[in-house]
């Protein structure tokens, strides 16, 4: 039996809590399929499957394929171009909002202690939310719907280009870029998970699962800082010094 093999069949041995403790991608896609994490915190994976009825094969090969497939290095994004990176960065929005988030908040709904700081995390929470999703549609229907017609520009699409570029003057990328290294939009929340106690299990899974949460965010914004801005300013000033060599020579 190979090591892949035996790695993943060990698994299914493991409780819910161990699983979660080592891994926490293991909950989101356990907490998917149904799975009550305070109802089955001792059970192994094993009896989980059998109360849900599920074939364990498939569920060992639902949690390994998520490990795999859980985000591209920054070496084989650089080799990306600027179409391709704004399809990258557009589905991780998709990711954060659809999936990491839904799921973190849902932890936090679990929190049971009275305590002031868990009442603050549970209406702080869904404020950070919303103005994080308000945040990303900006930025979708904004700068990258702007770099998106730099791409069609690039690519021969656009009909008049120097009209279309001239009703897009106001946009600065350079300026976007400057003040998108200063941003940090989870800063407070981050804060505020951080005094979170490890004193009950789901209180771990939230600063978990927040923790991982902020380490992808950072890797996105580096994407955007390092690899997104660079490539479509660069787009930028090359189309603009080719509409101008088109003119002198008209």
């Amino acid at each position: 039996m190979n090591f892949y093999i035996c790695s993943t069949m060990q698994m299914i041995d493991k409780t819910i809590s161990t699983l979660l403790a080592e891994n926490p991608t293991h909950g989101r896609v356990l907490y998917s399929l149904g799975v009550d994490f305070e109802v089955h915190y001792d059970r192994s994976l094993a009896e989980v499957c059998k109360i849900f009825k599920w074939n364990q094969k498939s569920i060992l090969k639902a949690l390994e394929l998520k490990n795999l497939n859980s985000k591209l290095t920054y070496e084989a994004l650089k080799n990306r171009s600027l179409g391709q990176l704004i399809d990258y960065l557009k589905q991780s929005h998709v990711v954060f909002i659809k999936e990491y988030l839904p799921y973190i908040g849902i932890l936090i709904d679990k929190l049971k202690s009275p305590a002031p700081l868990i009442t603050d995390l549970k209406l702080v929470f869904p404020l950070f939310f919303e103005d994080f999703v308000t945040h990303i549609h900006e930025e979708e229907d904004g700068l990258f719907d702007y770099l998106k017609i730099l791409v069609g520009l690039e690519q021969g699409k656009v009909i008049n280009p120097l009209k279309k570029l001239y009703r897009l003057r106001e946009i600065n990328l350079k300026a976007i870029a400057l003040d998108h290294k200063d941003e940090d939009e989870i800063k407070s929340m981050r804060a505020l998970v951080a005094e979170l106690p490890d004193a009950e299990f789901i209180m771990g899974l939230v600063k978990t699962e927040f923790q991982v949460f902020d380490e992808l965010l950072a890797f996105h914004a580096k994407i955007e800082d390092q690899l997104l801005f660079p490539k479509a300013i660069a787009m930028e000033k090359q189309i603009w010094m080719e509409i101008k060599h088109h003119s002198v020579d008209n």
